[in-house]
């Protein structure tokens, strides 16, 4: 079995029986280098959770190459908030585009722009939650303008379910105030909050 990670060449001191265990393996040997792995490919065939699950206890000699992508964690994570940080403008231009459809009658195609909108949201959100957890960051401690991130991501998500509401409800009045007014300004609060962690993340 050959074993590399990031193209350089490993050696597993007492290579376990099923392939399970050394996938288990390979992820602690590199979260205890300080890294944490991107993917993982064996015999070319990306590792999944499916994947995973379908080869875990298979034996080892049935495979002939394993190869592991890593990443440093604060690099990972402050490119991660990057990207995230450039979701924030094109969503207040899209709130107000919805708003304008709902205003000429169009909410039809206002409530098919939400959808989209209320994805992303659901991604930030989720990759702000997976990087305090990695980087071990209390969300209660990243705070600006006397309000912390998790203040912020609970006034964001309590937003999002409000526009659900008035959607079921075909309240036009409610969804397009909270597009229009509601959405630019938490979404400048979850800005300044995403600043404020990259700049916690960073000082790590």
């Amino acid at each position: 079995m050959e074993i590399s990670v990031d193209g350089n060449r490993r050696d597993v001191s007492e290579q376990p029986a099923t392939m399970g265990k050394l996938i288990s393996r390979i992820k602690n040997d590199v979260l205890a280098g300080g890294r944490i792995v991107l993917a993982i490919e064996v015999d070319g065939h990306a590792v999944d959770a499916d994947y995973e699950r379908e080869i875990h206890d298979r034996p080892v000699g049935d495979f002939r190459k394993v190869s592991v992508e890593t990443a440093d964690p604060k690099t990972l994570c402050l490119a991660t908030l990057e990207e995230v940080s450039h979701h924030i403008a094109p969503i207040i231009d899209e709130s107000a585009r919805i708003s304008d459809l709902v205003d000429t009658g169009k909410d039809t195609q206002a409530f098919a722009r939400i959808v989209p909108c209320i994805e992303v949201w659901g991604a930030i959100v989720k990759a702000v939650h997976d990087i305090a957890a990695l980087m071990q960051v209390e969300m209660d401690q990243v705070a600006t303008n006397n309000e912390s991130l998790s203040e912020s991501l609970r006034a964001l998500v309590e937003l999002l379910q409000r526009i659900k509401d008035s959607m079921e409800a075909r309240d036009l009045v409610g969804v397009r105030d909270a597009m229009k007014h509601e959405m630019p300004e938490v979404a400048d609060r979850i800005a300044a909050q995403l600043e404020a962690l990259s700049s916690l993340v960073a000082a790590k």
